[in-house]
This record gives C-alpha cells, sequence and structure tokens, in this order.
C-alpha cells in the first residue's frame, strides 16, 4: 500500500523541513527521492550540503555522479529516480509519472501560500481515489514537529 503524507509548513523554512523528514527516513534506512523544480531543486543540494558541519548525508543533484552512494537524491526530472528509492518528497507541486515504485510519498507545503495551499488540496482530491493508497495530513507545530490532523 503506497501511503502519501501532506506536510503544511507553519514556521519553519522549507529546507528545515525537508531535513528533518529526510533524516527520519535514513533513519530507518530508507531512501528519499527529492522531487522539485529548479531552481529549487539546487537550493535544496544546498541546504543538504550546510545543514550541519558536523554531518553528511550522502546526495546529489540530477545528473551528477555518485547516485550508487547515496541514500538522497534530488532531481528535477520527475522520471528519474536514479538512487531506487522507495520513498519520495515532492515539493512545489512536482508529482512522479509513476508512483508504482515508491512506497511513501511526503507532500511538502507552505501553508501560508493560498498558491501551495490550493496545489496540495487539489492533489490531496485526486490521490485520495488512488486504490491501495492511504492519505494522512500533518500541520507543523510551533515547536517545528507534526501533528496529525487527517
Amino acid at each position: 500500500m503506497l501511503h502519501i503524507g501532506f506536510y503544511q509548513l507553519g514556521d519553519a523554512s522549507v529546507n528545515d523541513a525537508v531535513l528533518t523528514l529526510v533524516k527520519k527516513a535514513c533513519a530507518v534506512g530508507k531512501k528519499m527521492l527529492i522531487f522539485c523544480p529548479n531552481p529549487a531543486a539546487a537550493a535544496i543540494d544546498n541546504a543538504l550540503w550546510s545543514h550541519d558541519q558536523n554531518s553528511w548525508l550522502p546526495h546529489g543533484l540530477d545528473a551528477a555522479p555518485g547516485a550508487e552512494l547515496a541514500s538522497v537524491w534530488v532531481c528535477s526530472d520527475v522520471t528519474s529516480n536514479p538512487i531506487d528509492a522507495r520513498y519520495v518528497m515532492l515539493l512545489h507541486g512536482a508529482e512522479p509519472d509513476n508512483w508504482a515504485s515508491f512506497e511513501r510519498g511526503f507532500v511538502v507545503f507552505d501553508g501560508k501560500s493560498d498558491a501551495q495551499f490550493q496545489l496540495a488540496q487539489s492533489q490531496w482530491h485526486k490521490w485520495k481515489s488512488r486504490s491501495e493508497t492511504e492519505l494522512a495530513y500533518f500541520v507543523q507545530t510551533a515547536g517545528c514537529g507534526w501533528e496529525k490532523k487527517a
């Protein structure tokens, strides 16, 4: 069964939320693919490189070398999955062409942006009728945790 979680940001930045969710996926041994258009993909790549000077998340961007060593990959091409990830994060309205290779999706959007909220709502309605798919909705709390709303 495919599980898709919608994560509505509060005060944290997209980069901080992405890092939190990526670290949780890596902690349970899952590879994470992050789909988003450029220039946002490059910004996420930079955030992954600079998030903590005492740690490192093996990752890459688009056609960069090293996919065989990475646990995280940032792609602007929604047809690409160079690390054979089972988890996928979707930013800025990105959608995979095919969900078949994924077991879990993370739709991260800015709750203060009407456009991003409407897009996430549209995706929710589109995907809720998919068979073998379970949706959940989380809102970021003041402490940057997540509260499940649906």
